[in-house]
């Protein structure tokens, strides 16, 4: 019998194909993988920081249409107080008092607070109507038949030490002492809460007194309107005669008025038909990045807004005012 010899080259054909990967091929098998991980990470953190950021704007939509509601509802509460008197105090001014006719309703007073920057200026202001980022606005209120409160809205900066910084903070105050207007004294009363409201920060600014409504506030304005749908700023006088200012309305500064203030203020009677209030808030994840930013140069906090102008969240609102005597 003719012995059978193995077949070795089918032998080492088998034991190839037994054989497993070599390290070349597992380094780059490795390789290769890992640039599919690195990009389906850095698709994901896309993904969640879109998903981050739109939660976080959101959020500041919800918030700015609670606020926005919230002040429609403090709005309706304001009344005309009816009373006359001589005396109105002039905020922060070293005159306590000047004889420019019948107690205040109503006042908006346009502040020279927030930046000082060109730039951040140009950016949020027109040179028209919107001539300042931040105003104060303050109105009557009766809470009880004859018993009567000051209510107000306004901005103060998030750090004392900077008080002309871009951003502040937005407040809802109202004074927890009522008075009556009735009697002799009572035009003396109302411009007893005029005052502490214009020139008692101390007392303006108490956790007593007010509630903060919104961060990251970059401008907050006031504009009441007229019987005839015009804004009663300083536009109405300057611009044209066609709609007069309405009886017992002081719109300054205006020296042919003797009223000095850069504000609009309704007094006796007097009252707007409605009040369109603005806000412009920069989102959570800007404003915490911008609180990180030094405050010296200032030219970075202003870089950073002008940067971001377009991230700016704005709320507009047109609210009609209950009673609008001025009509009358």
């Amino acid at each position: 019998m003719i012995p059978v010899l193995p077949n070795l080259k089918s032998r080492g054909c088998a034991a190839r194909s037994r054989r497993g990967f070599s390290l070349l091929e597992m380094l780059i098998g490795m390789a290769m993988l890992s640039v599919i991980v690195l990009a389906l990470f850095a698709m994901f953190n896309q993904t969640q920081k879109a998903l981050i950021a739109n939660s976080g704007q959101t959020d500041v939509m919800e918030n700015g249409r609670a606020v926005m509601d919230l002040l429609i509802r403090d709005l309706g509460r304001a009344r005309p107080s009816n009373i006359g008197t001589n005396l109105v105090f002039v905020p922060r001014s070293t005159n306590v008092q000047e004889r420019l006719g019948p107690a205040p309703n109503l006042m908006v007073l346009r502040t020279a607070a927030g930046p000082s920057d060109p730039q951040v200026r140009a950016a949020f202001l027109d040179g028209w109507r919107r001539t300042t980022l931040f105003h104060d606005l303050f109105y009557m209120a009766e809470n009880r038949p004859g018993q009567w409160t000051g209510a107000g809205l306004f901005v103060a900066p998030e750090n004392p030490i900077t008080p002309d910084d871009a951003v502040g903070t937005l407040y809802r105050y109202e004074d927890p002492w009522p008075v009556s207007l009735r009697g002799a004294r009572g035009a003396d009363q109302a411009n007893l809460l005029y005052g502490r409201f214009f020139n008692n920060a101390a007392y303006r600014q108490s956790p007593t007194n007010s509630s903060r409504l919104l961060d990251g506030v970059v401008f907050f304005r006031a504009t009441p309107f007229g019987p005839s749908g015009q804004a009663l700023d300083p536009t109405t006088w300057t611009q044209t005669n066609a709609f007069p200012v309405p009886k017992d309305v002081l719109i300054g500064p205006n020296p042919a008025a003797a009223f000095p203030l850069n504000g609009t203020l309704f007094r006796g009677r007097a009252f707007p038909t409605s009040i369109e209030l603005e806000i412009g808030i920069l989102p959570p994840e800007l404003m915490e990045r911008y609180r990180v930013l030094p405050v010296n140069p200032p030219g970075i906090r202003t870089r950073f807004l002008t940067n971001n102008l377009a991230n700016i969240l704005v709320f507009r609102q047109r609210v009609p005012m209950p009673v609008s005597s001025a009509t009358q």
